[in-house]
């Protein structure tokens, strides 16, 4: 089922804004869906973040935006399996040749290596706040699907694969979408920008709001 929010007044753009209107929904409005989303136990090291220590908590906002990622092999902390990478990174240890073959068949899809693959173009918001930290790393919390012809979001119904993550894109806030990372200083934008937050769907999300450019009505 498809939940569509009523026309909403668009705000002018600020520096570093997407002109996407948007409205948070209420609590009536809470989506039929759930989400896990876990710090990442084997984050990519950014060159271009700073070294900082790792923050005691990471505070993620109502409003956050997720957009598949890609195939999962594990876990919502762990879904590239990083836990069982070789050594030199190229490939898995501990794993049978037709499993390695089968992931390595996936993550040419992923990168776009399989042009008969049409990657899912799915997007999803979370409907609440919650606080990761390194003792409580994961969470569930409900999420909506979103639409949006400028970002490609099509899929009204997300279901439920343990084999499907996805990463942060984004966070709406002011009616508006904002996919910019550029605050070091906090724990979730830093944490955000370099792809250590995944969510993983555990209850199909059939619900879903439409983002809006501010040129259209």
């Amino acid at each position: 089922m498809s939940m569509h929010c009523p026309a909403l007044p668009v705000l002018l753009v600020g520096a570093g804004m997407v002109g996407v209107a948007i409205g948070l929904p209420t609590q009536a409005a809470r989506a039929a869906g759930e989400i896990m989303l876990c710090l990442e136990r084997h984050p990519v090291n950014n060159s271009f973040v700073q070294a900082q220590p790792e923050p005691k908590s990471v505070p993620v906002p109502a409003g956050t935006v997720f957009n598949y990622a890609g195939h999962a092999f594990g876990p919502a902390d762990d879904p590239l399996d990083r836990a069982h990478a070789n050594p030199d990174g190229d490939g898995w240890r501990g794993i049978s040749p037709t499993e390695e073959t089968r992931r390595r068949n996936l993550q040419m899809e992923d990168i776009g290596g399989d042009g008969a693959y049409h990657r899912p173009q799915a997007g999803l918001m979370t409907t609440g706040a919650v606080t990761l930290s390194p003792a409580h790393p994961c969470a569930r919390i409900g999420a909506q699907a979103l639409l949006s012809a400028d970002w490609t979001w099509t899929m009204e119904s997300i279901p439920a694969r343990p084999d499907m993550y996805f990463q942060v894109y984004g966070t709406v806030h002011d009616q508006q979408l904002d996919p910019t990372f550029n605050n070091d200083a906090d724990p979730f934008q830093r944490i955000a920008a370099r792809g250590g937050i995944n969510a993983i769907v555990t209850q199909t999300v059939d619900q879903a709001v439409t983002l809006h450019s501010p040129d259209m009505p």
